[in-house]
Order: C-alpha cells, then sequence, then structure tokens
C-alpha cells in the first residue's frame, strides 16, 4: 500500500514531466513565432472558448459588402400561411395568432424579394401577468448567424396603478405597477442593448425559414415585418415664439416596459411634490431606471400648436464626469438624429437642462400639435459599444496570456524559480505595452464624450489597468510569479476590466420634471438659500417625532413583529397584513426593523424582546432557545402540517431537546454553475458526480482553467456548507445518537474528507478564489460549485454571458445502490416566537399566515414586480417556490436539489466542530499535514468543548454525564 505522502511524490513526478514536456512545445512555438514579436499563440486558446468572434459586430463586418433592403416594407400577417407548426394556431381578437409557451419550437416560412440584409419585427403581446419578459432563441435557415440571436428579449408593457397607497405613518408606498396585454411591435434586437438599430438579417431570394425557440415565458405573435433601416432627419432649427407651458412628474410614469422602474421618495425641496413630515413619491427613483434598454413613456396634453423646447429637471450621478445616453421619441418616433443618443452630463444634484445642439450649442426647438402627445427616454449604451468590444478582446487576450504562462509554469507559483519568459513566449514585453497603449487608447477616445474634464472618473478603471501592464512590462522577467496579477483575484486586470463592463451598465437617471416650454422664465427655479436651511431645520424638528418601523414606534396592545429585512420589504409585508391577516383575524400588528439581531439575547433578558423574530440567521434561534427563551413550536397542535412546508433538513438547526424552536423563512441552494459555451467546445457534458469533475480537471487545466468549489471562495474559517457536503455525500456524520462523542474519526467521515482535501492536493483544483463571480464570467473557471447569492449575481450582473450558462444538480457520490447522493446545505433566515410573550397565540397565527403558500407567493410577486429581478424572493415554502417568477429551468433545477438540503446540528459546542473542521482542512490542503493527524486532532479538541459546553448547560458534571443531550439529526443523518 502506497502512503499519501508516496502518492503526492508519483503525482509531482508526473506533475514534473508535464510541465517540461510543455516548456519544450511552448519553446518549439515560440520559435515558430519569434518573427512576429508577439504572443500569438493565446489567441488559438482564446477562439477555443471565446464567443467574440461570434459576435453581431463581427458578422456585421463579414457581410459589409452585402446589400441592405431598402424596399417597402413588407407585412405577413396571416399566420395560418406561414407557420409551418399549426397545432400552435389560436384565435385571439378575431385574428389566427401563434400561441407558444415555453420550450415550443416554430417556424415560420417568409418570402423575401432579394437578397438582402433586412430588420425583422414582431407583432406580439403577453396574456398572463408574468413578471419576466419573454425570451427567444432565432435561427435563421437553420443557422444561428451570430451570437447576439441566443437571446431575444420582448418586454412587456407596465402601467401605473392609479392609487398610490400610503401606510399606516402616512408615508406614500411604491405601487405595484399593472401589466398591460396591448399589442406591441419590436424589432428583433440586441437585448444587451449595445446597439439601438434593429439587427440587419441575411435573408436569401424567396423562402426563408425563421425558427424561434421560447426559453422564458408565453408570447402570442401575430404578425411579422420585413423592412429598411429608418433614416432620421436633422433637426432644423426655428424660431419658438408663445408662452405655453407645459410640465410633467417625473414619478408619474404612463408607460414602462420594465416592472422595476419606479418612483422614489427624497427629502429635497426643489422637488415637487415635497413634505418634511412624511414620504412622498416625488421622482423618477435613478437606482430603478439605470439599465441599458430601460424605458419610460409620459404623456403630455398640448393646448396650443407651435414650436417647443424641451427641458428636463434631472440627476446623473452614476458616471463621474461622464454622460449618460438617452434615445427620446416623441409620440413613438425618434423626431431627429440628435435625439437618438443623446448625452445628459454627469451633475451633483438636481440640475435644469434643456435639449441642445451639441456642435451649435442652440437649442433644439420640437413642433407640438394641439391634444394627447407622448414622450419617452430610453437608456442607450450604443456610443460606448466599440470600447465595450474592445474591452472585452482586451479580456480575452489577457487571460490567453495567463493561460500561456499556467501552461508553461504550473498552475502554482514558485517565487525560487527564474523563467526567462522572452525565451519561451516571444514578444510577450511588446505585447504588455501594446495592450497598455490600446487601454490609454480607449481612454483617450472616451474623453471626447467629456471634452471638459482631465480625468473621467467612471472609467478609472482603465488607468489601473494600463498602470498595472505597464509595471509588468517593465519586471517582465517576474511575470510568471506576478501572472495573478494579469487575470486572477479582484486585483487583476481582468478583473478591473470586468468591473468597468459592469459599471457600464449602471446608468442610474432620476427624473424630477419634464417640460415643454416656449418661454425660458417659466422653467421653475430652485428654492434660494434662506428657505432651504429653513426646510432643513423643520426637517430635523419633525425627525425627533415618531420613527417609521421602529420598535419605539409601538402599540404595546399589538402583536410586535421585529423583521431582520430592508424597509422596502417591510412596506411590502405590513400592507399584505393591513389588507389580508388583520380582517382575518383581528390582529393588529406593528413591524419594527430589527436593531440588531445579535441583541435579541440582550433584549430578552431586559424583558425588551418581541413576541415575534422573522429573517434571523438560520443558526441563531439554537442560541437563544438552549437558553430557554424560545418557545417551543411542537406545542402548536398544527405544527406538523406547517413544517411540512419546508425541506425538512432545514428544521434541524432549530431543534433542541426534541422541541423545534424556528422554522424557516428562506433557503440557501448550492448547485452547479457551469459555462455552455464552454463545455460545449470541450465536449465535455456536465458532470453528475464528483468523480466525473474529477476526471475533468487535467482537460481544463491543459486549457488553463479549472473547478471551483465552495471552500475555495471561504477565506480563512471553512463553514459547514464547504465541509460538510463531501462527507455526508459519503455516508459520514459529526455525531452519533448524542453528541458527547464526534464521529469525526469514522470511515465513511475521513474517506468524505479526504475527497475534498485531494480535489486540492491532489487535483490542483484552486484552494483560493477572491471572485468566482468575476473568474466565470472570464471563463477560467466555467464550472463549479456556488449558491443564491452568487446566482443572483451571475444572473443581474452578468449581461455579457447571459444564455452562456445555466446550472445543474450539484455533482454527488454514487453509493453502493447505484443512487448518487446530493447532500448540500440550505440554511439561510429562520422565525422564531420569545417564550415571554403574552401574545403567543397571536404570534403562532402570524407565523402560520406569514408562511402560507399563498401569502410567499403574493409577497414574492410584488417583491419583485416592484424592484426587480435583483430581488427574487427565495421562500422556504417549497410549493411557493415553485409558482415564483423565477427563470423555470433554473426553478425545476433548485426543487431538486432541495430534496437533498440538510444542515448540521446546532448543539452545544457545534461552533468549535466547524472551526476545527476548518482547520484540518487548511493544515491538510495548505501545510501538507497528514489527514488521519489532523482529523484526529480536531476530534479532540472538539470533544473537549462539547463536554465545557455540556458542564455549561448542565448535562455534564464532575467527569459525569447527567443527562445525553441527544443528536437533533439522529433521525436525519
Amino acid at each position: 500500500m502506497f502512503s499519501l505522502n508516496n502518492k503526492k511524490i508519483i503525482v509531482s513526478f508526473i506533475v514534473f514531466i508535464l510541465i517540461l514536456t510543455q516548456i519544450q512545445s511552448s519553446s518549439v512555438i515560440a520559435g515558430e513565432n519569434e518573427k512576429e514579436g508577439a504572443v500569438t499563440n493565446s489567441k488559438l486558446l482564446t477562439n477555443d472558448i471565446s464567443f467574440i468572434d461570434e459576435r453581431y459586430s463581427s458578422y456585421l463586418t463579414a457581410n459589409q459588402d452585402q446589400a441592405i433592403y431598402q424596399g417597402e416594407k413588407l407585412t405577413f400577417d396571416s399566420m395560418e400561411t406561414i407557420l409551418v407548426e399549426q397545432e400552435f394556431l389560436k384565435s385571439v381578437d378575431g385574428s389566427m395568432v401563434a400561441a407558444l409557451k415555453q420550450n415550443d419550437e416554430v417556424t415560420l416560412v417568409i418570402d423575401a424579394p432579394k437578397n438582402a440584409l433586412y430588420q425583422i419585427a414582431l407583432n406580439f403581446k403577453t396574456e398572463n401577468d408574468y413578471v419576466l419578459p419573454v425570451r427567444m432563441d432565432l435561427k435563421v435557415n437553420d443557422d444561428r448567424l451570430f451570437y447576439e440571436l441566443r437571446n431575444l428579449v420582448f418586454e412587456s408593457e407596465w402601467m401605473s396603478p392609479e392609487e398610490i397607497r400610503k401606510d399606516k405613518y402616512g408615508n406614500e408606498i411604491v405601487p405595484q405597477p399593472v401589466k398591460g396585454h396591448n399589442w406591441q411591435k419590436k424589432f428583433i434586437m440586441d437585448s444587451s442593448y449595445r446597439t439601438n438599430d434593429p439587427f440587419l438579417i441575411e435573408l436569401e431570394k424567396g423562402e426563408n425559414e425563421l425558427t424561434f425557440n421560447v426559453l422564458e415565458g408565453e408570447i402570442l405573435v401575430k404578425s411579422l415585418e420585413l423592412s429598411s433601416p429608418t433614416k432620421l432627419e436633422s433637426n432644423e432649427q426655428k424660431s419658438v415664439t408663445g408662452s405655453n407651458f407645459i410640465s410633467v412628474q417625473g414619478e408619474d410614469i404612463a408607460l414602462r416596459n420594465d416592472s422595476s422602474i419606479r418612483a422614489g421618495s427624497l427629502y429635497n425641496v426643489d422637488l415637487t411634490p415635497y413634505s418634511a413630515e412624511n414620504r412622498v413619491l416625488n421622482y423618477l427613483a435613478d437606482d430603478s431606471f439605470k439599465k441599458p434598454g430601460h424605458e419610460v413613456q409620459y404623456e403630455f396634453e398640448v393646448r396650443e400648436d407651435g414650436y417647443y423646447y424641451l427641458g428636463l429637471n434631472y440627476q446623473q450621478g452614476s458616471k463621474a464626469d461622464f454622460p449618460v445616453f438617452m434615445q427620446i421619441k416623441l409620440d413613438g418616433k425618434i423626431p431627429f438624429k440628435k435625439f437618438k443618443d443623446y448625452p445628459f452630463e454627469y451633475t451633483r444634484g438636481f440640475e435644469n437642462t434643456t435639449l441642445i445642439n451639441k456642435e451649435t450649442n442652440e437649442k433644439i426647438p420640437v413642433y407640438l400639435k394641439r391634444g394627447t402627445h407622448k414622450v419617452s427616454f430610453m437608456i442607450s449604451i450604443a456610443p460606448l459599444k466599440p470600447t465595450i468590444e474592445k474591452v472585452e478582446q482586451l479580456s480575452s487576450e489577457i487571460q490567453a496570456l495567463s493561460l500561456e504562462l499556467t501552461n508553461l509554469a504550473g498552475p502554482n507559483l514558485d517565487r525560487n524559480r527564474d523563467i526567462d519568459i522572452e525565451e519561451f513566449l516571444p514578444g510577450v514585453e511588446n505585447q504588455l505595452i501594446n495592450w497598455a497603449d490600446e487601454i490609454n487608447q480607449l481612454y483617450q477616445g472616451l474623453k471626447a464624450f467629456s471634452p471638459n474634464v482631465t480625468e473621467i472618473g467612471a472609467f478609472s478603471q482603465l488607468n489601473i489597468a494600463e498602470e498595472q501592464l505597464k509595471s509588468l512590462a517593465e519586471e517582465v522577467d517576474k511575470l510568471i510569479v506576478r501572472k495573478n496579477e494579469l487575470s486572477t483575484g479582484t486585483n487583476s486586470i481582468t478583473a478591473y476590466l470586468g468591473t468597468l463592463l459592469q459599471q457600464i451598465n449602471d446608468n442610474g437617471f432620476a427624473i424630477d420634471q419634464i417640460y415643454f416650454y416656449q418661454d425660458e422664465k417659466d422653467i421653475p427655479k430652485g428654492k434660494g438659500f434662506l428657505y432651504k436651511q429653513y426646510s432643513k431645520l423643520e426637517r430635523l424638528v419633525k425627525s425627533f417625532g415618531n420613527q417609521d418601523y421602529s420598535v419605539d414606534s409601538t402599540d404595546p396592545n399589538h402583536l410586535q413583529v421585529w423583521i431582520n429585512r430592508p424597509r422596502q420589504y417591510v412596506e411590502i409585508i405590513q400592507q399584505l397584513i393591513d389588507e389580508e391577516f388583520t380582517p382575518e383575524t383581528g390582529i393588529e400588528v406593528d413591524l419594527s426593523l430589527m436593531p440588531d439581531q445579535n441583541k435579541l439575547i440582550l433584549a430578552n433578558a431586559a424583558g425588551d424582546a418581541p413576541d415575534v423574530a422573522v429573517g434571523v440567521n438560520y443558526a441563531l434561534p439554537f442560541e437563544i432557545a438552549i437558553r430557554g427563551a424560545l418557545q417551543n413550536l411542537e406545542e402548536y397542535k398544527d405544527f406538523g402540517e406547517v413544517k411540512n412546508r419546508f425541506p425538512q433538513g432545514l428544521l434541524i438547526p432549530g431543534t433542541v431537546e426534541g422541541g423545534t424552536y424556528s422554522i424557516p423563512d428562506t433557503m440557501n441552494f448550492w448547485v452547479l454553475f457551469y459555462r455552455k459555451d464552454i463545455l460545449e467546445k470541450l465536449q465535455l457534458p456536465v458532470p453528475d458526480t464528483l468523480d466525473q469533475v474529477r476526471t475533468y480537471l487535467p482537460e481544463l487545466q491543459r486549457k488553463g482553467m479549472n473547478f471551483f468549489y465552495p471552500t475555495a471562495g471561504m477565506p480563512g474559517l471553512k463553514i459547514f456548507a464547504g465541509t460538510m457536503p463531501v462527507i455526508y455525500q459519503n455516508g459520514g456524520k459529526f455525531y452519533g445518537e448524542t453528541i458527547g462523542q464526534t464521529q469525526l474519526n469514522d470511515n465513511e467521515t475521513i474517506e468524505g474528507m479526504r475527497q475534498l482535501t485531494e480535489l486540492f492536493t491532489i487535483y490542483n483544483a484552486p484552494y483560493d478564489v477572491p471572485s468566482f463571480y468575476q473568474q466565470f464570467r472570464d471563463g477560467s473557471l466555467p464550472i463549479g460549485i456556488s449558491d443564491y447569492f452568487m446566482y443572483n449575481l451571475i444572473l443581474n450582473a452578468a449581461p455579457e454571458i447571459a444564455n452562456l450558462w445555466d446550472i445543474a444538480l450539484m455533482p454527488g457520490v454514487e453509493n453502493e445502490n447505484g443512487e448518487i447522493q446530493r447532500w448540500s446545505a440550505g440554511g439561510a433566515e429562520s422565525n422564531i416566537i420569545f417564550k415571554e410573550s403574552d401574545k403567543k397565540e397571536d404570534a403562532w397565527e402570524f407565523l402560520k399566515w406569514w408562511s402560507d403558500k399563498e401569502v410567499q407567493v403574493a409577497f414574492g410577486n410584488i417583491l419583485q414586480t416592484t424592484y426587480g429581478k435583483e430581488y427574487i424572493w427565495n421562500t422556504a415554502n417549497i410549493e411557493a417556490f415553485d409558482e415564483l417568477p423565477w427563470v423555470t429551468n433554473h426553478k425545476n433545477v433548485i426543487l431538486e436539489q432541495t430534496e437533498w438540503v440538510t444542515e448540521v446540528p446546532r448543539v452545544p459546542g457545534s461552533y468549535m466542530l466547524e472551526r476545527e473542521l476548518s482547520n484540518a482542512y487548511n493544515s491538510i490542503v495548505l501545510d501538507g499535514e497528514n489527514l488521519r493527524n489532523a482529523v484526529d486532532l480536531a476530534s479532540k479538541r472538539v470533544k473537549r468543548e462539547t463536554l465545557r459546553k455540556l458542564e455549561e448547560f448542565g448535562y455534564y458534571k464532575d467527569g459525569n454525564m447527567i443527562k445525553p443531550y441527544l443528536n437533533p439529526a439522529s433521525n436525519n443523518e
């Protein structure tokens, strides 16, 4: 039998031979490319895994000689004629339309008059109240012409409700918008809105097949149009006379294309309306109107025909020293070229501006006839498209160099090893300098949009990346040691460039008023200095009154509920209580923002604890319950019915001596994230087991990529969510029937620990990853296990890889019966009732109501509809989760994974178990400690601390166990 150390020697020898072979191979390649003086083989690697050369701009370049259609608009409005799959036909509003649901694939056959590039539009609508927009992909004549056709988005229209509701304190509440169901027309275009122009799609003369696959949602398609690009006219300078003035409030949104675009409230005397005492909705919130493609529409009445100037009172503080671009339409059309991507300058506060021709500095007049009109504003990043694509290209090339360096010297850094980089990668110094120069050119080009500033704060990452590249070029012989500065970690060059790409998509724009005027004197002026000072004093005085949702602003006769959530959550919950819970039960409830969940024990000791606490950390109830401060929920006769709403493993942390003292509020989930594009090009199927993952690692590492395991993203302490899964999947456990002796030395637990640590010691998975999110985006970690928080981040903050990634069940371990064990953690937040409450029955009624399926679905829908898809509600109620507006395919995976969700029991001393398990992991992975020795030492320390805590709580005394402390998970492990 070989020892672990013997195995390491053999593996190290093999790695040495592979590195030597790679160096020889690189030397040959370097010799062939020496005349070129640059690292050309990096791009060969890049093309293997990148989608950059498949995007629309590359497609346009390849088709630049193709004619663009210039004829009349062609309409295909007979679905019965052009729809191949007749079973999807449905009669709606007197017309036969294509009625498509998720995963439906249909083909439309249309006749094109000539070989040319066409713009294609669909006339569509949605009938249901689903929050997420419809997503489809498109193939033309069985070919996906370019990458962006993978993800076509068809947004719904959302209207403002007629009534603005107020909370119990008199504050206006952000209203939930109402989904419209009108027919809309939308061109097939870039869902990331890097260009505002519809795609030019090549069609052949005669019959063409357009195959749509519905990725998300349901859609009705009435007709299809082919057309030529619209030509915009230049504005003419006209004289504007008269005294008419039309004002529209920014918060009075008629239509929006994203439900999360909403009004906000500021205590600012220059905004209309204003109240020093209560919160009033008085502007279009810039934290909601910010993403490329976000569009708002306003309606206004014109009393007299004539020419008008268009002005706004706005605030744009999202891009320091740089404008936000806006596409402006009047009555559904862009009137002039200057309105296509109009720049609104950076401001430190609300300012008045009038739209002008930036070249002549003259105001732009618009002609309006008497009657009702519409004006719309859509956020655009089209002027930045060349910058975005160049940054993506540079990131890909820098990543490719990092892969070359990894292939050359191996994944682990050796600071005592010198390598002449130029010998193996000739021209690398020049390449670094060239990249720095290209970044500098990008920065200088951006200055054309802000000619009056010396430095553009919004693009400071470019300056940092440039300086870092120059620094690496100056010490090119140290490039191997410093290679992490290229593309790994939060301070790498690609990280800075990735952050820049993310920030380009953040274009927060606030509107107080929009006005059309003829005489400048009618423009509202800001309040004077003395008035503002008086208003500040008035606001200060009123702030000493009752505070909204404060623990001090409550009625002792009401049920007291503390909630560990942001204010917007509390407002929605209070609204649901006032509309449903109180009328049904007669129980009055006061909600309060929780001051600090860690002080709940002290609050209980002081007699200031609430009746109910909602949203506390899932591990906290044990600490309170073991001290006798929580109500045992098992005492309620209908608890058995309520607990079945949740994954049973999530009840374990709140179980103390056979009693259950908390119920889950939300759940976390751990799933496999993977880049579809990269795995497809590497011809690797989605792994089902850890054994499969281990077989993938050599192929990934050969390409300079790797696999992410959660412990690599846990600096210092490796919590149970990282260490427990593989141990449980191997049949291991931490405690027996009682907790007096740990089971860390059991064979199954040792095997799980071995498999976990060998991922890093034998198979070279990275053990320290500061940002899986960043490296998942750039493709260096195209596969890995992570949780809800990473899911939300990638879903909403990585638009450049939309539809290039997916999730799957956590890879597990196959047992002797052939079943794959996929155990994972899932604890998030829990709800509790305090024992000293004199309203325990009312408190239980509240928790039953709050955790009910219908209430959780209503809350999740309102939250996401009102505040956006970043606010996806991860309820622990499984039936409710199934009906929430998550991406359907992802939701199905998560629900299946919840069948394997469990938690390590929280017992006296379990914090030491978590800590010592982490210490053992670190000593094995980082220090090369023998696994048996490390685990044995951890076991002794855990036992010692467990006995000390058992003695503290009266279970153990003078070396004797007075009564055993039963393992709460003994029936689940």
